[in-house]
């Protein structure tokens, strides 16, 4: 009997222990709240102030300031505002080719030898106009590069109508007529007011000739410029180490044309431009180019000798091969 009471006492306590564990639990999950359960909402005023008011009163649109955005624009993406304008082959990597400080240059230069031939009407009928027609031509591929640059660039603005437009000028001054004396006269002192830092207005075409290199440009124009860098100028400013110092500057110049002028030779619908032994030699001659700068930077005389050989045996090549 002394045995069974203190047993009966402890179970009872623990029953009594466990009751209470169980009872704290469900009332703390009575207290949970509900995730299931919507919000209480406040309940709407009976009264909005003035300024709240005027917002629902008349015209909506009447209240948005600034003008409306133009239906299906297109905001471009990061991406597609850095990409550069397209040319008729593809991207052309004109900034690793050619500097702006050589294209604004060679446009320059060609100021005063335009300024010789259009200076009076019997010069141009002489024969000045086909010198024109060569100076506006490599005029018009370098606005033609700067409207295909890709970066900020001088006279980007106008680049477009001002490739076409020297263009039309190269052309028509195939004849020594008085109508190509005006046009050329006419785009001589456009290209002074651009040089002086001036704002022409060309006009702008949406042609099938615009933007397509091969009906803008003849490329003969364009070989001739580098003949004319290759036998009047690089051949004699490398025969010598002082000749190479004092020339350095007008060599890399003549470089850069030479790169740039040998991309343009294989853009589309130029003849031979989908033949890919052709093409084969301008990627040649561009690279060599290329390479004649880098070697004209470094002050090494004997690589750019060495590199002005190679030049010309691709030259010599392609010649032989296309007439």
């Amino acid at each position: 009997m002394r045995i069974l009471f203190p047993c009966c006492l402890l179970s009872g306590f623990l029953l009594w222990t466990i009751s209470i564990a169980w009872c704290e639990q469900d009332t703390r999950q009575t207290k949970r709240p509900n995730s299931n359960a919507r919000p209480t909402r406040a309940e709407p005023p009976g009264s909005w102030d003035p300024a709240t008011e005027k917002l629902f009163q008349g015209d909506p649109f009447q209240a948005v300031r600034g003008s409306r955005p133009e239906k299906n624009t297109a905001i471009p993406s990061a991406s597609e505002s850095t990409v550069p304008q397209r040319g008729a082959s593809g991207l052309v990597p004109w900034p690793k080719l050619i500097s702006e400080a050589t294209i604004t240059d060679e446009i320059k230069n060609l100021q005063p030898e335009v300024a010789q031939n259009v200076r009076r009407p019997g010069t141009f009928k002489a024969g000045g106009n086909r010198k024109v027609e060569k100076q506006f031509a490599v005029i018009a591929a370098m606005f033609g590069i700067v409207a295909e640059y890709g970066e900020p660039i001088r006279w980007q603005a106008v680049s477009s109508g001002a490739r076409d437009a020297f263009a039309r000028a190269a052309a028509n001054a195939k004849v020594g007529s008085q109508n190509a004396y005006q046009e050329s006269r006419t785009r001589f002192e456009d290209l002074e007011e651009l040089i002086r830092g001036g704002t022409v207005e060309f006009e702008t075409t949406k042609s099938e000739e615009s933007g397509v290199w091969s009906r803008l440009i003849e490329r003969r124009l364009l070989m001739q410029r580098i003949e004319r860098a290759d036998k009047e100028r690089i051949k004699p400013w490398i025969a010598n180490e002082s000749e190479f110092k004092q020339n350095r500057e007008s060599l890399l110049h003549e470089a850069e044309m030479i790169a740039a002028l040998a991309e343009i030779f294989y853009q589309k619908e130029y003849e031979f431009y989908d033949d890919d032994d052709f093409v084969a030699y301008c990627k040649q001659l561009q690279k060599q180019a290329q390479e004649l700068a880098r070697a004209i930077k470094n002050q090494n005389l004997p690589a750019v000798q060495k590199l002005y050989g190679e030049i010309s045996k691709t030259c010599s090549a392609c010649h032989e091969g296309y007439k």
